[in-house]
């Protein structure tokens, strides 16, 4: 009787044995390939400000949907901070943005600064925005007590 051959393994994983890194290199390679697509794509990078202080990056959003895109930024934004359960809750004076605060040594601050003196009412507010299923978050760069 013959000797028998031992199976053949598949021919993808002879390949990966010879390249280990070749998914990696494929997958950097498609990462740097849509970061390019969407830097070269018209309108990235310019943002439009409108009257209320939050820089627009992707004005896509319908005027009577008020949820800020990603990425937005504000500027000097007027509202008053309060607590919401655990959380802590930007809304603004106009009545039309309300932002759950992100953690952070800025939010920390402002929770002192409302638990030493609950009549502080309003604040001056820049961040980022972020959104996560539907819902808004501030990320807070500065924020500036006005008492009144």
């Amino acid at each position: 009787m013959p000797p028998s051959n031992p199976p053949s393994e598949a021919p993808s994983s002879a390949i990966l044995d010879r390249l280990p890194g070749a998914a990696l290199v494929a997958a950097a390679a498609l990462l740097a390939g849509v970061a390019l697509a969407s830097a070269q794509a018209p309108g990235f990078g310019r943002s439009k400000t409108d009257k209320s202080g939050i820089v627009d990056r992707q004005s896509t959003a319908k005027k009577s949907d008020f949820r800020v895109r990603e990425g937005s930024e504000i500027t000097n934004l007027s509202g008053h901070f309060r607590m919401t359960g655990d959380r802590v809750t930007f809304f603004t004076t106009d009545g039309k943005g309300r932002f759950v605060g992100l953690e952070n040594l800025n939010l920390q601050r402002i929770v002192q600064e409302i638990e030493d003196d609950p009549d502080t009412t309003k604040w001056i507010v820049s961040g980022t925005i972020t959104e996560f299923r539907g819902a808004n978050y501030l990320l807070v760069d500065q924020a500036m007590l006005e008492r009144q």
